[in-house]
Order: C-alpha cells, then structure tokens, then sequence
C-alpha cells in the first residue's frame, strides 16, 4: 500500500467508522452464482491500523436478522468476526489472513480477503480509508444461515465500510462492554 506515515493513525481516537457509509452482506452460493441472503443492518467493534494505515485487524459483532433456533437463551445472535496479523499483498491495497467466526458455541476458522485504499480528500480536507472484506466459511460449521446449511453450502460474508478521521466535536464510538474475544 502507498502511504505517507502519520502518527495520527496510531491514535484510536483520531479515527471513526463511517456507518453511513458502511454495507454488510451474506450471500450463498449456488450454482447459478452468488444469492443474497442477508443485509446486515448495522455491526459494532474495532479496525486496527498499522502506523502506515495498512489494515491490520479487526473485530466485529454483526447482529443477525434472523435468530437461529438452535442458539441457547443465554447466547446473543450475534456473530463475531475476527481476524488480526492481516498482511498486504500485492497488488497494493490488498490484504489477505485468517479469521475466526463464532456464532453461540460454535467456532469456524476461514481465509480472510480484503482491500484497504486511502482516498484523498481536496484541499481542505484530510484522508480517508476505504476498506471491503470478505471471508467464505462452511455454513455447516456454524448451523447457520438455515438455507446454506441445509445444502451444505459456502456462505460468503462481506462488509464495506469507510474509517475517516474523527470529529472532535463528535462523541467516539465504543466497543460494547460486552465483546468477549
């Protein structure tokens, strides 16, 4: 990735997720190509940044549309999306690790793929960084969306979203108490 260091990338503070800005899809796939599932309307947690502002990690809550049965009572539907140590590849902007999801009890590890772009601003303005990622996962492994596991098929997850510098004048937002990596 081509970037100007900038010590302001290390300070969390300095930085916020654009949700109005932000897009969560999962989608199956089936013969005929993708078929969207699910859009995810909101998620919660963290990017983290390298002082370059190369994408190194991040965590998230994605709260699902759709309360599995087989979840317990005592289990949110939430499902957690991990994933740290990402490295840049080429071509530039690309990252590529692994990441873990976890849905109640169950647990599944999958590749992690994504782009990582800063987008100049005119004149007045600084930076910002575009990001998409995207992890395939065996739906079987988490019993979940009910129509990929009961075909045993891949689900792909994908999330756009934008990190821009904070306002001062804007309360930052926090991980929720609860996040338990």
């Amino acid at each position: 990735m081509v970037f100007t260091p900038d010590a302001s990338y290390t300070d969390p503070s300095a930085w916020r997720i654009a949700m109005d800005a932000s897009e969560g899809t999962l989608s199956m796939t089936t013969s005929k190509g993708p078929r969207l599932l699910h859009e995810l309307p909101c998620f919660h947690g963290s990017f983290y940044l390298r002082p370059a502002g190369v994408l190194a990690g991040f965590t998230l809550q994605l709260p699902l549309p759709v309360y599995p049965s087989w979840l317990q009572e005592d289990e949110a539907p939430v499902l957690f999306w991990e994933s740290v140590d990402l490295e840049a590849q080429d071509p530039p902007n690309q990252v590529l690790g692994n990441a873990r999801l976890r849905l109640g009890r169950r647990q599944v590890s999958a590749g992690v793929s994504g782009l990582c772009t800063e987008v100049p601003v005119g004149h007045s303005g600084r930076p910002y960084l575009k990001i998409v990622l995207e992890t395939v996962f065996p739906s079987v492994s988490l019993h979940w969306p009910v129509e990929a596991w009961q075909r045993l098929r891949p689900v792909t997850l994908k999330l756009l979203t934008e990190i821009r510098p904070a306002d001062p004048e804007e309360p930052q937002w926090r991980v929720p108490e609860q996040w338990d990596p």
